[in-house]
């Protein structure tokens, strides 16, 4: 009976689909669990360190703070490597950006870590990292800043860094540490965050923003 053997091969069809598709979900689950494939493109997103003289560090958002003001975990650990870029000498000023408990907690650190309060720029006003960028032009054109040490996350470095240099910056690359995580959830996580960034960065390319 065609008819019959027709309606078989067109529910094969879908089925083989499924199949295929399933098969490489269990692969990539693996691939991002068991092996070093999430902490490779975390240190590809990471691009080249550039630990050279600027006219400022910048420290875009990331992870906010606790209800208790203190700094998330990610948060805290760029704002570190902030100030340390900065007690280095290899820019006069910090700029930190975020939402307002943020940039409020990171304020108080680097002033309680010496940082004096003129050398701290609080990019308040931003709520993503297209908006990060124009108040960062904002606050730091008249102050004559070109060349801008980016410290971020290595997944955050490819947007941010496009968005600052189509704003006219000399962006210069300062990640956390790229080396990623050891085992298989936290591994697993990083590829679900890598994931996330792409797509964002597609969102953003097909809107002509970078």
């Amino acid at each position: 009976m065609p008819g019959h053997r027709d309606v078989l091969a067109g529910g094969a069809r879908p089925s083989r689909l499924f199949v295929g598709l399933g098969t490489a979900a269990l692969l990539l689950l693996a691939a991002g669990s068991f092996t070093p494939l999430p902490n490779a493109l975390n240190h590809v997103m990471a691009g080249r360190t550039e630990l050279s003289p600027a006219e400022a560090i910048v420290v875009p958002g990331r992870g906010g703070a606790d209800a208790d003001e203190s700094l998330t975990n990610r948060s805290l650990r760029r704002t570190l490597r902030a100030i340390g870029l900065y007690q280095r000498k290899l820019a006069p000023i910090l700029v930190f950006s975020g939402d307002s408990g943020e940039i409020d907690a990171r304020v108080r650190l680097a002033q309680g870590l010496g940082v004096p309060a003129d050398h701290i720029v609080a990019a308040y006003g931003a709520h993503t990292t297209r908006e990060e960028s124009a108040v960062l032009e904002r606050l730091l054109r008249p102050r004559g800043v070109q060349r801008v040490l980016l410290v971020a996350d290595p997944i955050d470095m490819p947007r941010t860094r496009a968005l600052l240099e189509g704003r006219g910056f000399v962006v210069l690359g300062a990640p956390t540490a790229s080396s990623g995580p050891g085992d298989p959830e936290s591994r697993l996580h990083l590829l679900r965050e890598i994931a996330s960034e792409l797509a964002a960065w597609v969102y953003y390319r097909l809107r002509g923003w970078l």
